[in-house]
């Protein structure tokens, strides 16, 4: 009897240490003001201005001696005023992305740091009507880009990033919108503070 329990005893012993599903971790530190979106594995999340988001990558089962050591995991992330950026041998290219790939080790953190890329803007609808257009136009063109393809509706909010404004480039921008009433509001104008990582925020009321 105590032959057969002790057999029961190695070959449980065998299956804890030799038959284990294996986990890496992703954090993502959101060294921005403002949200980051991030899309993984089927998942959203939003990670506020300042703060981290850790979780867990299941990798597949590993084996003492052999198994799989590593995985390959897609992500989208961007931010309200981050977007990731190719680089050079650690030079910024000035090429945006939003997607990549993440090689997440066993029993190891994949950290990425997300630095302010641009500046932003941000329009929340407060009222109890549609906002039917939310355009602007900087001192370099006089063409109105539009922020919104379809009506903003009450509670809804939208941002989009913009070029940040530098001593070298100076951008200065000029905002309207519109309500389902052809009530126009053009007091943003002439805005020339929007360097990295500054976001106008705008309540429509």
């Amino acid at each position: 009897m105590t032959v057969i329990k002790t057999i029961i005893f190695l070959i449980s012993l065998v299956f804890l240490q030799f038959g284990c599903t294996s986990q890496g971790d992703i954090k993502i530190i959101n060294r921005t003001e403002h949200n980051l979106y991030l899309s993984l594995q089927n998942k959203d999340y939003t990670i506020s201005g300042t703060e981290t988001l850790q979780t867990d990558i299941d990798i597949g089962t590993h084996f003492l001696f052999f198994g799989t050591q590593e995985k390959d995991i897609d992500i989208k992330l961007e931010g309200e005023t981050f977007m990731m950026q190719e680089a050079n041998s650690g030079v910024p290219t000035g090429e945006y992305r939003t997607e990549t790939t993440i090689k997440v080790e066993v029993d190891k953190t994949a950290k990425l740091y997300c630095d302010p890329t641009h500046a932003g803007v941000k329009l929340i609808n407060l009222s109890n009507k549609d906002i039917i257009s939310f355009q602007y136009f900087t001192n370099k063109s006089s063409d109105h880009i539009s922020l919104i393809e379809d009506s903003l509706f009450p509670a809804d909010s939208v941002w989009s990033r913009l070029q940040a404004t530098v001593s070298a480039d100076s951008i200065i921008y000029s905002f309207i919108i519109e309500d389902e009433t052809g009530q126009i509001d053009s007091s943003y104008q002439n805005i020339d503070w929007l360097v990295i990582d500054e976001q106008l925020r705008i309540e429509w009321e």
